[in-house]
């Protein structure tokens, strides 16, 4: 099977169109993800302990600017 593969810059990348809905996914309300979770089997709902263990690797844009 021959792919399809085409090398971009970073620069490049930054200025494609994303193939996400950024309204949709900011729109989604707690009990809408609950249900998507339910829905999909290979899904799972994280408990607190799971959670907690993420860090928090990239500071959005106004989280920068309170410094």
């Amino acid at each position: 099977m021959t792919e399809n593969i085409r090398r971009i810059t970073l620069e490049q990348a930054r200025k494609l169109k994303s193939l996400s809905n950024s309204k949709k996914f900011n729109e989604l309300t707690e009990a809408d993800i609950d249900k998507i979770i339910s829905e999909d089997p290979d899904l799972y709902q994280l408990t607190d302990e799971e959670l907690s263990q993420f860090e928090l690797v990239r500071k959005s844009k106004h989280e920068k600017d309170r410094k």
